[in-house]
C-alpha cells in the first residue's frame, strides 16, 4: 500500500510538472517590425510547449486579452491584435531582422528561404479578413518550413 501511495505522489508531482512547463513557455520578443512580430523562446522548448503556446496566441485574440503577454503589435488600428504576423525562433541567429530581410528579399522558391522557414519553430498569422493559421514551423504559400504542422 505504501508503494502503490508512493507511485501516486511521483506520477501527480510529474503530472504537476508537466502542466506548469506546458502552461509557462517562456519567450522574448526579438524584434518587431510593421505587422510583424518575433519571439525567441529557449532552444529546449518542446513542440508540445510550442503548440500550447499557439494556442493561448489564439485564446488571447479570441478573449481579447493578447495584451497582457505580446506587446501591441498593429499601433496604427484601433484593434492592435489585427493583421499580424508572430514568427517563433529557438535559434537566436534566426530571430533577427537581418535573416527576416534576407528571406524577404529571396527569390520564392529559393535555398535562401527554404533555409530561414526551416528555422521557425512556430508562427501565428491572423489576418485582415479574421482569418487566422497556427502551425508548427510556418507556411508562405509556396515553401513550408521542414517540420510544418498545421494547427489549426
Amino acid at each position: 500500500m505504501k508503494r502503490l501511495l508512493r507511485i501516486m505522489a511521483v506520477i501527480i508531482v510529474f503530472l504537476f510538472t508537466i502542466n506548469t512547463a506546458l502552461a509557462q513557455t517562456s519567450f522574448k520578443v526579438a524584434w518587431k517590425e510593421g505587422k510583424i512580430l518575433c519571439l525567441l523562446v529557449p532552444p529546449n522548448t518542446t513542440k508540445e510547449q510550442l503548440k500550447d503556446f499557439i494556442y493561448k496566441i489564439r485564446q488571447g485574440k479570441k478573449d481579447k486579452t493578447l495584451s497582457k503577454f505580446l506587446p501591441p503589435i498593429n499601433l496604427r488600428l484601433p484593434d492592435k491584435y489585427t493583421n499580424f504576423i508572430v514568427f517563433i525562433f529557438s535559434d537566436p541567429k534566426w530571430a533577427t531582422i537581418e535573416e527576416y530581410n534576407k528571406y524577404e528579399k529571396a527569390e520564392m522558391k529559393s535555398k535562401v528561404a527554404q533555409t530561414y522557414l526551416n528555422h521557425v519553430a512556430a508562427s501565428y498569422w491572423y489576418d485582415r479578413d479574421d482569418r487566422e493559421y497556427g502551425a508548427l514551423g510556418h507556411s508562405d504559400g509556396v515553401l513550408k518550413s521542414n517540420n510544418y504542422e498545421k494547427l489549426f
